[in-house]
């Protein structure tokens, strides 16, 4: 899922936008708003991409830019603005683009699918995990697994643990075919890391140990054959 933001008090705009947003992608969610303070009271973290009007009655477009970069928002900012000018006012919360009023679709159109696709990409490569209100993105390749201790899940990975709130079955669906197998219930492991393994534990490379169920060890075992030939069937 990606999650794109919309913030222009012109409302024949926003909508213009967002039916043509999820035109491009059927899996995108838009979410709409008028003026940046409301943008600032969301849950803006879990934004991939925000579209941004510099122009706006309240706390303008770059104020707002700023307050969500403050607030340890790290995706894509993209203004929208009427007067070319004002975009040199705005570098310093590196924004990803500009969009030009009056709105040209085609253009539109060119900047959102390249946005996308880097979103795309960077989820593939890296797990995105929001901790004390700030994003931070783990390579894939650094996680080690990932425990489920009630309503928390801890990441551990070659910087340490971070702890965020969300549900084991939501994660495993977002990285699967991403070389991570669930073999407990409460245990996600990156078959990258697999030392060893026998029928009630496996080893990872850093030692750690992780239980694995009697009910998941052939398919585990079946899974770690695929990955390492190359061909991840998780």
């Amino acid at each position: 899922m990606i999650r794109i933001s919309l913030c222009d008090d012109e409302n024949q705009i926003t909508g213009t936008l967002a039916a043509n947003i999820i035109g491009i992608r059927p899996d995108i969610e838009v979410l709409s708003y008028d003026c940046g303070e409301d943008l600032l009271d969301s849950k803006y973290l879990y934004n991939d991409i925000v579209l941004l009007d510099i122009e706006m009655t309240g706390i303008n477009g770059i104020e707002t830019a700023r307050e969500l970069r403050k607030g340890g928002y790290e995706g894509m900012i993209i203004f929208l603005t009427s007067h070319k000018e004002m975009v040199f006012d705005s570098f310093q919360v590196k924004p990803y683009n500009y969009i030009v009023k009056p709105i040209d679709i085609d253009k539109v159109n060119s900047i959102l699918k390249n946005a996308i696709n880097e979103v795309i990409d960077r989820k593939t490569t890296h797990f995105e995990a929001v901790c004390n209100n700030h994003t931070f993105r783990i390579q894939i390749e650094d996680i080690y697994y990932l425990e489920c201790n009630g309503r928390k899940i801890d990441i551990h990975s070659k910087n340490g643990t971070i702890t965020i709130l969300g549900k084991m079955n939501q994660i495993e669906a977002s990285l699967r075919n991403k070389q991570f197998f669930r073999c407990h219930k409460g245990y996600l492991v990156n078959l990258e890391h697999v030392c060893e393994f026998s029928n009630n534990e496996i080893i990872l490379t850093n030692n750690q140990k992780v239980l694995i169920s009697r009910l998941k060890i052939n398919s585990f075992k079946e899974a770690f054959r695929a990955f390492m030939k190359g061909n991840i069937k998780c």
